[in-house]
């Protein structure tokens, strides 16, 4: 098997690709680095930016363009097997349906961000990074994410098909009050008060 059979296997096409987690047998990592750039040369494997690279398809328009949303949630979100980030503001909040506004510019807390706040670009993406509020994981993301759009939202500027569609987010994924306090102290209190005037803490199972 190839270096680039083990890539299409491992990683499929049009799918991001770091340098940093690509290993080939006992082979070293200046040859797998060269190996890259041979690939890149034929066509067969396409550089984004420094360490990235993706498998392309052909299209009518030449090789297929990867996705830097892709690149943003398997760097920040997930990797497919661990969750160590969510969306907030306005992405978020047109997850749940209030709004239907698109974000230019992702707003996301992470684990892997140690600022408090950074700007940074995935290809021509805006992203705002900020550091996670408390360890996030695949049993804690749904009500993270629910607080961080309670901190963010005005409830004055809540309708009633809005606070239909809080309630619905709570019930679809099973949110309780036992899971609001164990997180809440990692929120500011603004965040609790929206909860609470908003009415969405009615949604909230015991």
């Amino acid at each position: 098997m190839t270096l680039y059979d083990a890539l299409v296997e491992r990683y499929g096409v049009n799918e991001p690709i770091f340098s940093s987690e690509i290993t080939f047998g006992d082979y070293s990592r200046p040859w797998v680095m060269k190996q890259l750039k041979a690939l890149c040369d034929s066509g067969q494997l396409v550089r984004f930016e420094k360490g990235i690279y993706y498998i392309p398809t052909d299209t009518l328009w030449g090789k297929s363009v990867l996705n830097p949303r892709k690149i943003i949630e398997k760097k920040y979100i997930s990797d497919g097997y661990d969750i160590f980030g969510y969306y907030s503001g306005i992405a978020f909040q047109n997850r749940v349906k209030l709004t239907t506004q698109m974000p230019n510019v992702l707003e996301i807390y992470t684990n892997n961000e140690t600022s408090n706040v950074r700007d940074i670009c995935v290809g021509k993406q805006k992203v705002l990074l900020r550091r996670a509020r408390t360890s996030i994981n695949r049993d804690n993301v749904v009500v993270l994410s629910f607080l961080e759009m309670m901190n963010d939202i005005s409830p004055d500027t809540l309708d009633g098909e809005k606070r239909y569609r809080i309630a619905q987010f709570v019930n679809a994924n099973g949110i309780t009050k036992k899971d609001v306090l164990q997180y809440a102290p990692a929120f500011p209190d603004r965040a609790m008060r929206n909860l609470i005037e908003s009415e969405a803490i009615f949604s909230v199972a015991q």
